[in-house]
């Protein structure tokens, strides 16, 4: 007899019917073929697919910020979040995808207390100020200047708590209290919540100011002084600005809160002096923290003329002291002004100690009589009266020759401007000129009053600015320069370092960490100081410079030096040198990220290639990022060699991170899964064929 062939129904194999065949089946020698069952392929499968406009293209400029409190932890949890608000080139900004920056994108709850956002076109140049707050912390903010060849920037940003302790690593004086703690014993406050006026009275009857007082602790003449105290007159009105800008009474009495910022003049003209290397290269300092950063750009007059046009100018402060007064109520409604008298803005007086070895970038000295605040205003603008060759315009240091300014120490009757800064935009505005008058038994200190209509943050500050006192730098009013080991070979650097630059003096300093530059064998300064600067490069906190090529004044010698530019526009195309002979070890390490759908029960999950930034970690710090192109992959150059660890922003979920993915060095890929969780679940038809 033939073979056989048995094929199991559908239904057997349903009920489970199982065939066992042996040997011989009959008394015959037919031979029975039992062919095992083939299951019939479905005929759809459900894959997880990527929604529309899931993918992200790479946008022409981005820029990522490091929010942080000043012992350099992240800030930004779910139970403590930062407020990100865009004050300046709002309009430009959008998510990393290109889409509208979304609201779950402007605050931070996520613990890493990163925020990165991006700009579609810079054409033409785009200048973007963040700002940043928090419950418990003074506001801070960053600017940008993005353009066609400057399309990644990062920035470092570290808020101030209201109240300063012991362990303060910068010299900061900060207390908040209710103004019913600041009534002295037998006063009275009364709050009237219909107008918004506080009036205190002592036993008689008699109205009394509401005082406080905050300064930095000297222990001796070496160490840096300074301080403030705010006075209140009793009937002044709390009012607060609402959301159409109307001004209203606060709820209640409010909160006083004082935090003056020292300009550390003793311990730099110390160190500059009489100082070690380590001195010289402080990592920490209070100017760091300086709400905005000392350079900034303010609208400055043309000429001297009343009605003279005034323009943006880019420039730095240099500053003598600043402080933060706020008075906040229970609903966290912050005072504006103090109301009106008899037509008349009634004012609080800020009276801040100026330490004498403060630097004077402007010169001109007043006298000490008759300090009316218009009749000094008319002094401080007049160019015949111009002392040491300098005067102002709306704050703003001029010369009469238009040549560079001499620097001195602050004396008596020197004129120091006063700016206020709008916390909530970010933004500095001229207001007035103080001048520095002498404190009775004590040659240590100035003091400077002014009275204020209106609540902000105040600082006492010399703006220079490069036109027209000097000039700007090269072509392109940038200094740019190279940067090569020692040695005979002149390899470039990629050794990761800090960059320094200080005043020569004091009350300027700006500092550009290490994790927030993406280049180490040249450097760009976009906002050149107009006056004479140290410049180091500092890497575990000493400085690595030997010279510059062909600087005389600073020769490449074989000693680690920091370098002493009377004009840091000197440094334009120059090469710069380190003591370093031998390159460290550092890795080029390849990334790649791709979106990845999640869908649960998919039997294929949608992935596909998408741009987005991936910052690097160590011991739980941000140390630098970089973004992926359109293909998902990008090179991260100059790693020092470690162990890392990555994470990716999830474009699909509001300024999400991935999970972290840790790795040694190596140029194996590392491959980023950003996962997607709105992907759809789609039933599609099984292609291919099968068999019986």
């Amino acid at each position: 007899m033939g073979n056989k062939k048995f094929n199991l129904t559908k239904l057997a194999l349903a009920m489970g019917v199982t065939l066992g065949l042996a040997g011989c089946f009959s008394d015959n020698d037919n031979n029975i073929d039992i062919k095992p069952p083939v299951p019939e392929e479905p005929d759809t499968i459900v894959v997880g697919e990527l929604p529309d406009g899931a993918v992200a293209e790479k946008q022409a400029a981005a820029f990522t910020v490091s929010v942080e409190d000043l012992s350099g932890a992240a800030l930004g949890t779910a139970e403590a979040p930062v407020t990100v608000r865009i004050t300046k080139g709002a309009d430009k900004v959008v998510s990393l995808d290109g889409s509208e920056l979304a609201a779950e994108e402007l605050t931070l709850n996520a613990g890493t207390g990163i925020f990165s956002a991006a700009v579609a076109d810079v054409s033409e140049e785009v200048t973007v100020t963040v700002n940043f707050i928090a419950d418990g912390f003074i506001n801070n903010s960053t600017t940008f200047t993005l353009s066609s060849d400057n399309t990644d920037e990062s920035a470092t940003v570290r808020l101030v708590p209201r109240t300063s302790s012991a362990d303060t690593p910068v010299k900061v004086a900060a207390e908040s209290k209710a103004v019913e703690e600041l009534v002295k014993e037998g006063e009275t406050l009364a709050f009237d919540e219909e107008t918004g006026a506080i009036t205190v009275t002592d036993e008689n009857g008699d109205p009394q100011p509401i005082t406080l007082t905050k300064e930095i602790e000297a222990a001796t003449e070496k160490d840096d002084k300074g301080g403030v105290e705010v006075v209140i007159p009793s009937g002044s009105q709390m009012l607060y600005r609402d959301s159409e800008g109307e001004l209203k009474p606060l709820t209640g009495a409010p909160e006083l809160t004082v935090a003056y910022f020292n300009n550390e003049a003793s311990t730099a003209t110390e160190a500059n002096n009489n100082g070690d290397a380590a001195s010289q290269a402080r990592e920490s300092s209070t100017l760091d923290v300086f709400p905005g950063g000392l350079d900034l750009e303010v609208a400055v007059p043309a000429s001297d003329a009343t009605d003279a046009t005034e323009a943006p100018q880019a420039g730095a402060f240099t500053t003598a002291g600043f402080v933060a007064i706020e008075l906040t109520d229970a609903e966290g409604n912050k005072v504006k002004n103090f109301g009106e008298t008899d037509g008349k803005e009634n004012s609080i007086e800020v009276k801040m100690t100026v330490d004498a070895n403060t630097a004077n970038a402007c010169p001109m000295n007043y006298g000490t009589t008759d300090l009316d605040q218009e009749t000094v205003r008319n002094f401080a603008t007049d160019s015949t009266k111009a002392t040491d060759s300098a005067y102002f315009r709306k704050g703003a240091c001029v010369t009469v020759e238009g040549g560079t300014v001499a620097s001195r120490t602050v004396k008596e009757g020197d004129i120091i401007p006063v700016w206020s800064y709008d916390a909530d935009e970010a933004q500095w505005s001229f207001e007035s000129y103080g001048v520095a008058q002498k404190v009775e038994g004590n040659d240590s200190i100035f003091n400077v009053a002014v009275q204020v209509t209106h609540l902000s943050y105040w600082n006492l500050d010399f703006f220079n600015w490069r036109e027209p006192n000097r000039g700007q730098c090269g072509t392109n009013g940038r200094v740019e320069f190279d940067i090569v080991y020692g040695g005979e070979n002149e390899v470039q650097n990629s050794t990761p370092f800090s960059l320094l630059v200080e005043s020569q003096t004091n009350g300027y300093r700006k500092l550009k960490r290490a994790r927030d530059s993406f280049f180490f064998d040249k450097s760009t300064i976009l906002n050149p100081p107009s006056f004479p600067v140290f410049l180091q490069f500092l890497e575990n906190g000493a400085n690595i410079i030997d010279g510059v090529k062909g600087d005389e004044n600073n020769p490449v010698d074989g000693t680690a030096t920091r370098l002493k530019l009377d004009d840091v526009c000197e440094l334009d195309g120059k090469t710069v040198v380190l003591v370093n002979d031998e390159p460290v070890e550092t890795f080029a390490q390849p990334f790649k990220t791709e979106l990845v759908c999640n869908v649960e029960g998919a039997d294929q999950q949608g992935r596909a290639a998408s741009a987005t930034t991936v910052y690097l970690f160590q011991d739980g710090s941000r140390v630098g990022s970089i973004r992926t192109g359109n293909d998902g992959k990008a090179v991260y150059n100059n790693l020092v060699a470690g162990d890392y660890t990555a994470r990716a922003a999830n474009t699909t979920a509001n300024n999400a991170l991935t999970e972290a993915v840790s790795f040694t060095a190596s140029a194996t890929e590392v491959a980023l899964e950003i996962p997607v969780a709105n992907c759809v679940a789609t039933e599609k038809p099984v292609t291919g064929t099968g068999g019986s």
